[in-house]
């Protein structure tokens, strides 16, 4: 009699059926590939995430910088425009105090010559070169000359006076011709009067105060 053991072919055939429970060969090699490719996908989309959010970090970075820049720009431009004002007043002011200046030279200068006068004595001209002044004039006396002479050294707008020659005019009036050179310093010590460049034309100068008094018919 002939035994079929039907359950051990069955149990065969399933396990055949079944096959094996891992992946091997190509398929393996498939998962590990579209397995890599995920992983470089996830990798860009993270670094690309990152880059994007850096770039708008640093995008706002420099717009604050430009804002920044923009409110110095302005303050800047403010500073400067306050320097070329002050400068033009600076300008303004000093030509101010030039035209001042050059007012009152000539003024003190025709003041002072005519209040050093005395007696007896009056000019005839007055030239003046920068601050070198040269005096001439008429006296009926040599000792009122040496009087003026030193009474412009007394004055503290003129430096040391030099006197030049005095001259007897021919005639029975007994007038005398003088001349002398003096520095008007204008008040300034003579080394920074020595340095002036003012400068006139030569030109006569009228008899003024006591001197109008003494003058002799011409």
């Amino acid at each position: 009699m002939i035994r079929i053991n039907l359950l051990t072919e069955a149990r065969a055939a399933a396990a055949k059926k079944k096959g094996p429970a891992l992946p091997t060969g190509a398929k393996l090699n498939n998962l590990i590939l579209i397995g890599g490719i995920l992983l470089g996908v996830l990798y860009i989309a993270t670094m690309g995430l990152v880059l994007m959010s850096r770039r708008r970090h640093l995008d706002e970075e420099i717009g604050k910088a430009r804002e920044e820049v923009a409110r110095l720009k302005s303050i800047i431009d403010e500073v400067k425009s306050y320097e070329d004002k002050k400068k033009s007043l600076e300008e303004k002011i000093a030509l101010i105090n030039n035209l001042k200046t050059n007012q009152r030279g000539p003024v003190r200068l025709m003041d002072e010559v005519s209040k050093a006068l005395p007696d007896l004595v009056w000019l005839s001209e007055l030239q003046v070169q920068g601050n070198l002044m040269t005096l001439k004039g008429r006296t009926l006396s040599p000792n009122a000359v040496a009087t003026y002479l030193e009474n412009l050294k007394k004055s503290p707008f003129f430096a040391e006076p030099v006197f030049k020659n005095l001259n007897r005019e021919a005639g029975p009036q007994g007038i005398y011709n003088w001349e002398m050179t003096v520095i008007f310093t204008n008040g300034r010590p003579p080394g920074e009067a020595g340095a002036a460049t003012t400068s006139t034309a030569p030109k006569p100068a009228s008899p003024r105060g006591r001197a109008a008094a003494g003058k002799p018919g011409a």
